[in-house]
């Protein structure tokens, strides 16, 4: 996910605008056992790190689900409508997450 959001990022002049202003903090569960946070400040992505977090958005997923959303074989928003997909947040935080995702 970093990656491909750091990509969009390089290559997507309204996006990068959009996430220039973004500062939150996001921990992603996988599969209810491995945890792992990080920071978007600025538009910048901070460091991956493990373990489990309080953070503005956090995420619950198993591990096929994110792999099929980071390949684009599903949406997110799918996911989460399907329910194997989590999302703790504000709506405003959940929008900006949708767009992370596309």
């Amino acid at each position: 996910m970093r990656q491909k959001v750091i990509n969009r990022i390089s290559t997507d002049d309204k996006f990068r605008e959009k996430m220039s202003k973004v500062n939150k903090s996001f921990s992603v569960e996988f599969d209810g056992t491995a945890n792992y946070n990080f920071r978007i400040e600025n538009g910048n992505i901070g460091e991956i790190m493990e373990g489990k977090k309080d953070a503005d958005i956090a995420i619950s997923v198993d591990s096929e689900t994110f792999r099929k959303i980071l390949s684009n074989e599903t949406d997110a928003m799918s996911a989460y409508f399907e329910k194997k997909l989590r999302i703790k947040a504000s709506l405003m935080d959940k929008l900006l997450l949708s767009d992370i995702f596309k």
